[in-house]
């Protein structure tokens, strides 16, 4: 992508006048720094190109996936002058020229199709930027907290199901064609016939100020209740929890309810209402193998890879384009067990010292006390996944920072809280991404070591 940068200013960068900083994710690359010039107007999204000096120390702990922040500092006042993400970099002899955007997702996404009827234009806005993966706290747009919280009604169609008549589940009802009023739907042709070729729809209720919060509360619920049949429809045995006798079908084992890709949220009170597509995917992109992309052929693929690292390669593929970053963030750590695998650490208790603390150990009237604790302390040496985690990045000599490691800590946590029943915070999707950049530079690594 070619970028007209002959309106930019450039900032003096001399050695006695530098007064900026410039850092990649956590790596300072100040010292590194050729030239800097920032484009930044009002009502336009910033931009800003960066040459590096490519013989620097620096370029070894360079990650371009992590967040670009340049700081300049007057006086005693230090201010940001650019904050973004790096969309292309070009690698010459003596430098690397890096093309930098403050919100390169809103070029990224493919606006999904939508037609709407009484939505307020602030609303529309509020959608897209959410859609293009800013938080609330990150969008400056008045009004849209201050629209009316009413109840909406969410419809979706949905296969893999057939019910000739109402079938409530849980939160959600599924309903055949005939049940379903199509009279509000906005009117575009196209959406509208696709919405109306189905045999049933799942219908849920979710109360919220926006479309928005009220689609997504209510497709959680339909989506679980889907899951929910699919897990169900593998039950086997004859009687069902409650005593009862049910029926089986070696069928259901190959069920896979799902719904469709549109969606129809109704206000209940203010009728404003909408017909769309959620989710705003990425524009798809190819990898020119044999013109700018021919860098990603190296290193080669080995011929005997481990089973483990081909399980880790498959699952950090799954978190790099998953259908929410909780499921990424799973997935993502996934490939880091999988990378981990067998490996072990030298024990920190020699078998002297264990077989010390076990004769120290008190004596229990009750032999699963007394077992317990002796499996505890057999297991002394049984290293966290952390500790195995370091050990196999220092044998395989990828370059991973103390911020990398806090950053994959992070959606540790994340994962962690899904998995002990805790509710989570849902990571940032850049966060994510940086955290898939970060095993994917570690599997490139361990795929060199295992193709020399």
């Amino acid at each position: 992508m070619q970028n007209d940068w002959s309106n930019l200013n450039p900032f003096s960068l001399g050695e006695g006048a530098r007064q900026e900083t410039t850092t990649f994710g956590s790596v300072d690359v100040t010292s590194a720094v050729i030239s800097i010039r920032v484009q930044s107007k009002i009502n336009d999204i910033a931009k800003a190109e960066i040459s590096i000096n490519a013989k620097s120390s620096i370029i070894s702990r360079l990650d371009l996936s992590g967040q670009v922040t340049v700081k300049r500092t007057q006086g005693a006042i230090t201010r940001p002058v650019f904050t973004g993400f790096v969309v292309d970099a070009t690698a010459h002899l003596d430098r690397i020229d890096i093309e930098c955007r403050s919100q390169p997702q809103f070029d990224e996404l493919t606006v999904a199709p939508m037609s709407s009827t009484g939505v307020p234009g602030i609303e529309l806005i509020y959608t897209l930027a959410r859609g293009a993966g800013l938080r609330d706290d990150q969008i400056q747009a008045q009004g849209y907290s201050d629209l009316p919280i009413e109840a909406f009604e969410v419809i979706c169609p949905v296969s893999g199901i057939s019910a000739d008549t109402p079938i409530k589940l849980g939160h959600v009802t599924i309903l055949p064609a005939a049940s379903i009023d199509f009279s509000g739907l906005p009117d575009t042709a196209s959406l509208t016939k696709e919405f109306r070729n189905s045999q049933n729809y799942a219908v849920a209720y979710a109360t919220s100020n926006t479309l928005l919060g009220a689609e997504i509360q209510a497709l959680q619920d339909i989506d679980l209740m889907l899951s929910w049949l699919t897990v169900r429809a593998r039950y086997s045995l004859a009687p069902l929890p409650d005593g009862t006798s049910g029926g089986w079908q070696r069928s259901n084992l190959f069920a896979g309810p799902s719904r469709g890709r549109l969606v129809y949220a109704n206000g209940m009170r203010t009728n404003r209402r909408w017909l769309r597509v959620p989710n705003q995917a990425a524009s798809p992109t190819s990898l020119e193998l044999s013109g700018s992309h021919s860098s990603v052929t190296r290193p080669a693929v080995a011929r005997d890879i481990p089973q483990n690292i081909k399980q880790a390669i498959l699952a950090c593929a799954r978190a790099a384009s998953g259908p929410d970053n909780i499921s990424r963030v799973t997935a993502l750590w996934e490939a880091i067990e999988f990378y981990v695998g067998k490996t072990s650490v030298p024990d920190l208790f020699t078998r002297s010292e264990r077989r010390a603390l076990l004769r120290s150990l008190p004596k229990f009237e009750d032999a699963a006390k007394s077992d317990r604790v002796a499996n505890l302390v057999a297991g002394l040496n049984n290293p966290p996944l952390f500790v195995k985690f370091r050990h196999r990045l220092a044998l395989d000599g990828a370059p991973i920072t103390q911020a990398d490691i806090d950053l994959l800590s992070g959606l540790r946590k994340v994962r962690n809280d899904v998995v002990h029943g805790r509710s989570p915070v849902e990571p940032a999707t850049h966060d994510v991404d940086h955290g898939v950049a970060i095993v994917s530079r570690i599997l490139v690594f361990t795929m060199h070591r295992l193709s020399v």
